[in-house]
């Protein structure tokens, strides 16, 4: 994971050396929300979760580019359980942090042009490791007691599509929106998750 992750900011480095006249490069910086899946190892429901992702990308051959994506975020939530059935009041509080990083990269195709007032269509697809950093307590509500604890790392490699819509701004500057689906998948204690999600994204880009 960490050569992935380094070889993502190599990426971006280079989209960033690139020379400004050759219009070679882009970057973008999104607001994306990710549909997080059931985590049938944590038992972490769907639900959805907001995070900054940062992109580079490098012509290499005519309207064919290659890509690479950056972006973290925690997940906190706590909540109550019943424990014993005749109770009316729960008895633990469970709190969990969930530390979520994804990486991508891969091949695009555009279609179109980044100019002002212009359109243009971009499809991509790439290899997208996914990792979650787990941090559980559960604790006795009433006395505060310590019941147990749970610390884990679940990590996977799978694939991510995109496909998004340009609008040119002011020059070199564009709005995108995007929308797409990852999948990464990890195995513990015989339970299979899915690290992933359907994901939709508003940002702004650059052509360099």
């Amino acid at each position: 994971m960490r050569k992935l992750t380094a070889l993502v900011f190599i990426a971006l480095a280079c989209a960033c050396m690139l020379p400004a006249a050759e219009g070679r490069a882009i970057l973008n910086l999104y607001g994306a929300a990710l549909n997080v899946a059931e985590n049938q190892f944590t038992g972490q429901d769907s639900r959805q979760k907001v995070f900054f992702e940062a992109k580079a990308a490098v012509a290499v051959s005519g309207n064919i580019y290659l890509w690479a994506s950056h972006g973290y975020f925690p997940i906190r939530d706590s909540w109550k359980s019943w424990e014993r059935k005749s109770s009316f009041a729960p008895d633990a509080l469970y709190e969990r942090r969930l530390g979520k990083r994804v990486i991508a990269g891969g091949g695009g195709l555009y279609l179109g042009y980044f100019e002002p007032g212009q359109l243009a269509v971009r499809v991509e697809a790439g290899v997208c490791p996914i990792a979650n950093d787990i941090d559980a307590t559960a604790t006795f509500i009433e006395s505060g007691q310590f019941i147990r604890s749970l610390e884990g790392r679940q990590s996977g490699i799978g694939g991510r599509g995109n496909l998004s819509f340009t609008y040119g701004l002011y020059r070199s500057l564009f709005a995108e929106v995007s929308a797409g689906y990852m999948y990464a998948a990890d195995t513990i204690e015989g339970v299979r998750s899915n690290l992933g999600g359907f994901h939709v994204a508003l940002g702004l880009g650059m052509q360099l």
